[in-house]
């Protein structure tokens, strides 16, 4: 975005100088009075913009811990970033609580019962086609639950914390959940 503005030179604008004169002076011997600058602004766009202006699309994902692995979910190929690997999760329903979300998205995609142990940083992600609020969650298997199966996904894999960086074919948005899980 760039903004254009017209400005005047006055005893206010000190910080003005090297004036550029718009239109030269039809006889160079007078000097017009006053100066007239044009000054050009360029206005980045916010990260957290999304091409239409919309506000970014509530997401949470959980980061399933068991017997030291955490849990990967493969995307199917029909969706946004097919075939990449994900934290399992999903949209933030209207009126519902990011916790309460994550509890259903997991039950719904996985067929098993979580308990959310803590939260992690939110944090806005631009696929450029969708902005997101990513709402990640660190999480166990319920007493009890039966063991996650890939109702909506292609594959499952479970993986130790330290491998998940160098695993191929992760989604973007899962990189800073990555990072903020284990502090590299």
């Amino acid at each position: 975005l760039l903004l254009f503005f017209r400005i005047r030179a006055h005893p206010c604008y000190p910080w003005l100088k090297n004036p550029i004169r718009h239109p030269p002076p039809a006889n160079p011997s007078i000097e017009p009075t006053p100066f007239v600058y044009y000054v050009c602004f360029v206005v980045p766009p916010s990260p957290s913009s999304s091409p239409s202006g919309a506000a970014p699309i509530s997401v949470v994902c959980a980061v399933i811990e068991h017997e030291g692995r955490v849990l990967l979910a493969q995307r199917p190929a029909h969706k946004h970033l097919p075939y990449q690997w994900e934290f399992p999760g999903g949209k933030v329903e209207p009126g519902e609580a990011p916790e309460a979300a994550i509890v259903r998205e997991i039950r719904e995609e996985l067929g098993c019962t979580i308990v959310v142990t803590r939260a992690l940083p939110p944090f806005t992600y631009d696929y450029t086609r969708v902005v997101i609020e990513m709402i990640p969650f660190v999480a166990q298997l319920a007493p009890g639950s039966p063991t996650p199966r890939a109702l909506e996904h292609l594959a499952l894999r479970w993986l130790a914390p330290a491998d998940l960086l160098s695993a191929p074919d992760l989604a973007p948005a899962d990189l800073p959940v990555i990072r903020a899980y284990t502090g590299v």
